[in-house]
């Protein structure tokens, strides 16, 4: 019986990514399949500004 990955947030590390594709446990076209059926949320991000100070000795 083959073992089934099963992807979500928690496996989408890009070394554990990377382990995976090297063991033969996921292709590289079922992780860009993946990919490719999240939505897109990028109407929910803020931007952030940071002013970097000088540094302390």
């Amino acid at each position: 019986m083959e073992k089934k990955i099963i992807l979500d947030e928690k496996t989408m590390d890009k070394r554990i990514i990377e382990k995976m594709i090297q063991a033969g446990n996921i292709t590289e076209e079922e992780i860009k399949t993946y990919l490719e059926s999240l939505p897109d949320l990028s109407e929910n991000a803020e931007e952030i500004i940071v002013e970097m100070g000088k540094k302390r000795k």
